[in-house]
């Protein structure tokens, strides 16, 4: 959001932040404009509610951050449209080519890209190798994803995240996130790689940004064929040293350390607030700070909620006071 704030401000752009969540102990909450409470995205209220909060505030742009929303939001972005704001997402039909993980590396593959070598769990169980990389068909933040090393690893991981998963083979080498800003006529603009240097709950927490020409030149065939996807979204691969690229997912939506590609000369939110705006988008291509390092820390917010405590997360349990 704060990303957002100076984008809007370098532009001459007036208008208010506005955060959504389930609850109100948000620390988006604090730094947003507005605050709104909404129902979880899986409910059939969550839409109705969202157009509600489209017409209130007059929203001109929606931009998901999390997968939780991602296909209810493809599913009505007409809608959204026909209100006047416009959501950063593709098609229903594409968010799910990216969400599901066998998909994904079936159009990595088409493109003529290296893979990873990507089984059901039934096939994997029939002939088992590892180790082995295993993760939820429709998965997020990284839960349930693992490095799995024996059969008593495996069954200890099936009985806490169920059956309904992937494996894949373990490429060893450094892991990459690239971000990718592609404009709605279909040209990548920007492509950005940052590793991976340290991951805390699915999210970086320590990242470098990395001008590797076969990173972007890779990522940038692979943004390419996807097929109506547009605005910021981030892939997610593999590579030991000069070796093959090899492409492991497709998140559309911002990545969790889009700040960092920021702070290195890509401005995403910029881009996107232009070409919303019909402006000319700023974007080049490989124009970034190299080797940029992003070292992450937690910040608290303090905030007295009021008399208002039933929303606080745990405000059920006996005892809340």
């Amino acid at each position: 959001m704060q990303c957002f704030a100076r984008a809007m401000e370098a532009l001459g752009v007036t208008g208010k932040l506005i955060a959504s969540d389930i609850t109100a102990a948000s620390p988006a909450f604090q730094k947003a404009d507005v605050g709104v409470l909404v129902p979880p995205a899986r409910r059939v209220e969550y839409f109705p509610v969202l157009q509600d909060v489209i017409q209130k505030h007059r929203v001109g742009l929606i931009v998901p951050v999390t997968d939780l929303d991602l296909r209810s939001l493809a599913r009505h972005r007409d809608e959204c449209a026909a209100m006047g704001c416009t959501v950063m997402i593709g098609s229903e039909a594409t968010i799910t080519l990216c969400r599901d993980k066998a998909q994904t590396n079936a159009l990595i593959s088409k493109a003529g890209l290296a893979t990873v070598k990507t089984i059901t769990l039934g096939e994997f169980l029939q002939k088992p190798f590892y180790p082995c990389f295993i993760k939820p068909l429709y998965g997020s933040a990284s839960v349930g994803t693992a490095l799995i090393r024996s059969d008593k690893h495996l069954r200890a991981h099936i009985s806490t995240y169920g059956e309904l998963m992937i494996v894949q083979e373990y490429v060893p080498g450094q892991e990459y996130t690239v971000d990718v800003y592609r404009s709605r006529d279909g040209q990548v603009r920007s492509v950005v790689p940052r590793q991976r240097l340290l991951v805390r709950s699915g999210e970086v927490e320590k990242g470098i940004t990395v001008k590797d020409a076969e990173l972007i030149r890779t990522t940038a065939v692979l943004a390419g064929k996807l097929p109506d996807i547009w605005g910021v979204f981030c892939c997610q691969c593999r590579r030991s040293g000069n070796g093959p690229v090899h492409f492991l997912e497709v998140n559309p939506r911002f990545g969790g350390g889009a700040p960092l590609t920021i702070a290195a000369g890509a401005n995403l939110p910029l881009y996107l607030l232009q070409e919303v705006l019909g402006l000319p988008i700023t974007a080049e291509m490989s124009n970034f700070t190299d080797r940029l390092l992003m070292l992450r820390y937690d910040e608290a917010v303090f905030v007295q909620p009021g008399e208002n405590l039933n929303n606080l997360p745990g405000s059920s349990a006996p005892g809340f006071h």
